[in-house]
Parts: C-alpha cells; structure tokens; sequence
C-alpha cells in the first residue's frame, strides 16, 4: 500500500506535486496505525514535493466503509488542488482545477 503510489495515479499527464500538508488520521486519529506514518508533530507542515512521500508508504488513499483509514490531506500540484472526499468512511481523492476555468464541475461523495 502506497498514498504515494495512489496520488502518482491520481494525477494527470505532465501534473506534478508541489506541496502536501497532512492533517489527522480518520476520525481525530481513531484506528491510525502504530507506529503512525505521520507524527502528530508532522501534521499541519508543508512538505515540498516528493519530501512527502516517505510519509505516505503502508497506507492508502482508497479505503472501505467505517472509520477511514488515511489522513486527511491537502495537495497543491500544478494543475489542481487534491484533498481526501469521505462517504461514510469510504474514501477516494477529489480535486478542483487549481485556477479558475470553465470545466464542469462533479459532485464528489455518494
């Protein structure tokens, strides 16, 4: 299981990550693994491009129902800004261009 390997997929051809900024695991830290990938200390901190991927190796983005098992995230890319979308614990990324443009907009969720 790779975060990382799961936001690579995620992004478009020729998008690239500049920063990440991880908040808490699932609901308020509930079932984070041990020893957690990311410190409480380590939350709330910009991390510059692939300096965030060491963070981001034995858990996923994609998860099934109940608690969600990842943290919430900010990501800034080129292209667009990403964040971790919950539907009853299940999750899955979403984003939003990172500049105004005429797009047609989804309905991330259920």
């Amino acid at each position: 299981m790779s975060a990382w390997t799961d936001l690579v997929e995620f992004l478009n051809d020729g998008e690239k990550v500049i920063a990440v900024v991880f908040g808490k695991w699932g609901w308020s830290g509930y079932g984070e693994p041990e020893p957690p990938p990311v410190l409480e200390a380590e939350q709330g901190i910009i991390y510059w491009d692939e300096d965030a991927k060491p963070f981001m190796e034995g858990w996923s983005f994609y998860g099934g129902y109940g608690a969600p098992d990842c943290y919430a995230v900010n990501i800034w890319t080129t292209q667009r800004v990403i964040w971790v979308t919950q539907y009853d614990g299940s999750t899955a990324l979403s984003s939003v261009p990172r500049n105004p443009c005429a797009d047609m907009p989804d309905m991330p969720g259920g």
